[in-house]
């Protein structure tokens, strides 16, 4: 009898249905949980079960569930959609399989939770302040003054992330962001804010699994951004370059916040600030990275991130060692200015540049584009792998430089 794996929605990019893939390759079924399965590009070619149903109401899916597989086939829960690790966990737990408790997957998930876990915890953060309604905005600002960072408590792909450098701006954003009552997945959103400081300080991203309570760090991931006053991650180069005894406390700093927050078993990325007074967190993910860093990592490593993921939902990781060759990075492609995109032009010349990987194209001609707000804006990507950081890094600017981001009526650089 074959044994089941349960996911319940999963990302919309290719990472999304390569796991459903990798879980037939081993032998067993995925079943794929899901309310729009026409979201999915690709999801008929995977060879896995779909059953469309409520995926945002867990009792929804027990009964779902009840009424479609045996108890005795499930082997485990998976998502790797960020906007449902509650759900599964919450699956997980009910039938006793491997999994987050649903406690530690809530408290990952909505940042304010996040932020009041690590301070009962001593972890290094930026100072902040929770709003549920215009009534804490006072109280909020002498907390935090400007200029400081406004987000949504449970949002993604830096959605809705501003900073704002006066008290009318931070009215504004934060009065924009309360007004949103249902996410991109049609979830009840948290109605919360959280006010930030500001921290102007190198970001990095922390990879690790954990399984049974026991955290393996994967490595370190040198991010850049662009965009302000929004925050898009623009490039990461892995492993990141850093003095051993500097990497060390990211890492502890890391393995901290993760047992405040309870994270238990899988993948966490742990996005952080590198500051004179130590390591600050600004958020824990825990899923995968996106960026396309678990390939980064595939590249420098040869450990499939999402590979392990999955084996986490089911039976733990394996053989997670890591020895690093050298070092992969991604730059993204990005619009300048706002118009209607006529044409990206020169992938095939970038994918000729000696070390480059992949080059994706994901802008559509005939599009609105505009200077990236969030990660939703951009338009491709080009992954390179290198011997050292600064062979690395010179390819990625020797591959962007064949790319042009044609706009009608101009032609735009990247």
């Amino acid at each position: 009898m074959k044994k089941k794996l349960l996911f319940v929605e999963s990302n919309t990019t290719g990472t999304g249905m390569l796991a459903l893939k990798k879980a037939v390759s081993w032998g067993l079924t995925p079943i794929f949980l899901c309310n729009k399965p026409e979201r999915y590009l690709g999801l008929e070619e995977t060879g896995s079960v779909v059953i469309v149903c409520d995926t945002n109401d867990v009792e929804a899916l027990k009964e779902t569930i009840a009424a479609n597989v045996a108890v005795e086939e499930i082997c485990g829960f998976a998502t790797t959609s960020e906007f449902y690790l509650e759900a599964v966990a919450t699956l997980a737990t009910h039938y006793g399989l491997p999994g987050n408790p649903p406690e530690a997957m809530r408290t990952a998930r909505n940042k304010s939770l996040t932020r009041q876990a690590l301070a009962a915890a001593g972890v290094g953060q930026p100072r902040f302040a929770i709003v549920k309604g215009q009534a804490d905005l006072e109280q909020a600002l002498a907390t935090v003054p400007v200029p400081c960072v406004v987000k949504p408590a449970d949002d993604s792909g830096s959605n809705d992330v501003l900073l704002c450098n006066t008290l009318a701006e931070v009215e504004a954003h934060t009065l924009k962001i309360l007004s949103v009552t249902t996410n991109m997945r049609g979830q009840a959103t948290a109605g919360t804010v959280l006010i930030e400081e500001y921290v102007d300080a190198p970001e990095f991203s922390v990879e690790m699994f954990t399984w049974e309570g026991k955290t393996t760090c994967i490595g370190i991931t040198e991010k850049s951004l662009t965009g302000f006053p929004y925050f898009v991650e623009s490039r990461h180069i892995f492993p990141a370059q850093l003095a051993p005894e500097v990497a060390e406390e990211i890492r502890s700093t890391v393995i901290k916040a993760l047992a405040a927050v309870g994270v238990k078993n899988g993948a966490t990325h742990t996005e952080l600030k590198l500051t004179p007074e130590g390591a600050k967190i600004i958020e824990i993910n825990a899923r995968l990275a996106g960026g396309m860093i678990p390939e980064l990592i595939r590249l420098a490593t040869g450990v499939d991130m999402l590979e392990q993921q999955i084996r986490c939902s089911v039976d733990g990781p394996q053989d997670l060692v890591v020895e690093y060759a050298g070092h992969a990075g991604i730059k993204f492609i990005m619009a300048p200015e706002a118009g209607v995109l006529s044409e990206i032009r020169g992938a095939d010349a970038a994918k000729c540049v000696p070390g480059v990987e992949q080059v994706i194209v994901t802008g559509k001609p005939g599009a609105s584009v505009q200077p990236p707000q969030n990660a939703y804006h951009r338009l491709g990507s080009v992954i390179v792998k290198g011997d050292t950081y600064e062979e690395t890094v010179a390819t990625l600017e020797t591959a962007l430089a064949n790319i042009d981001v044609v706009l009608e009526a101009s032609v735009i650089k990247n």
